[in-house]
């Protein structure tokens, strides 16, 4: 369906506040700009009274858990409902949160599922807190290097992802510009993958590396394969093949996020992936026989 103005302003409101993030003398400003995003997504009657709680709960958690101030159990508490309410509002599971649909049940290829296109303000929110809060500032870094890792890893992560994908059947050749192509983008770049990488390596892989370092031998291995190994778990609802090769993916997203130090080039890289498969695979997937 269309998206009017009003539908469409929460997350332009959100995407700036992430935008401001990204940017040492803009930063400031992303609090103000997430709050308005909430505010005008409530208006809209995307957001209920039920979600704004359960939002206020996610955000005050996340500063707590990042508060190095904090005493121990209050931050081993924020932790806790973090990480809950981040899978339960990226799962869609938290009531008083109304996504919206985009594209409902459309054959992007011949042969393929049905597919529907949520533009999901609930994981929206998740990856630009997570983001703003729990990742940023990162570590200053060589620009030339981490462009050449990211635009290197954006190649041979779909080769090391299409090619079992082909050959187990999950997925044919079908190349093509979908007419759901300029409302995609915004979803699985500023929503799936802001939201899945900010938790699965900003989150989880980094810090598992920090921990385990000097711990155990070959501590960022380890932290690459745990956060590999649950990004596909995540998955299974597709499938014991989706999820394999949504492990197989995320060990391209983790070395990317290892790399360089930057989950921008997870990101990145995750969404490269995606738009190959889009363009030039069966999407989502093959439909059963």
């Amino acid at each position: 369906m269309p998206i009017d103005l009003a539908q469409g302003l929460p997350y332009l409101l959100l995407w700036s506040a992430l935008g401001a993030t990204m940017f040492p003398r803009a930063r400031s400003g992303w609090k103000f700009l997430a709050g308005i995003s909430v505010v005008t997504a409530f208006l809209a009657g995307i957001v209920e009274w039920q979600g704004l709680a359960i939002i206020a709960v996610f955000a005050g958690a996340c500063l707590g858990a990042t508060r190095s101030t904090f005493p121990t159990p209050v931050r081993a508490l924020s932790w806790s409902i973090l990480v809950t309410f981040a899978v339960a509002l990226a799962a869609h599971r938290v009531p008083g949160i109304n996504n919206l649909v985009v594209f409902e049940e459309v054959a992007v290829s011949r042969s393929a599922q049905l597919y529907t296109l949520y533009w999901s303000y609930d994981k929206a929110l998740v990856g630009v807190l997570l983001y703003a809060i729990c990742v940023q500032p990162q570590q200053r870094t060589a620009w030339r290097g981490t462009i050449a890792v990211t635009a290197t890893l954006a190649v041979l992560t779909p080769i090391s992802v299409v090619v079992p994908a082909l050959l187990t059947g999950f997925v044919a050749w079908d190349p093509k510009l979908p007419t759901i192509l300029v409302m995609w983008i915004p979803a699985n770049l500023l929503i799936t993958c802001l939201a899945e990488e900010a938790f699965f390596r900003g989150l989880l892989q980094g810090n598992l590396s920090r921990i385990l370092q000097g711990r155990i031998p070959s501590a960022s291995l380890v932290a690459i394969l745990v956060a590999a190994i649950s990004f596909g778990a995540v998955h299974i609802g597709g499938g014991l093949s989706y999820a394999l090769l949504a492990t197989l993916a995320g060990i391209g997203y983790g070395t990317a996020y290892h790399l360089t130090q930057r989950v921008e080039a997870s990101i990145l890289v995750h969404f490269f992936l995606n738009l190959v498969h889009l363009t030039l695979f069966t999407y989502p997937f093959l439909a059963p026989n």
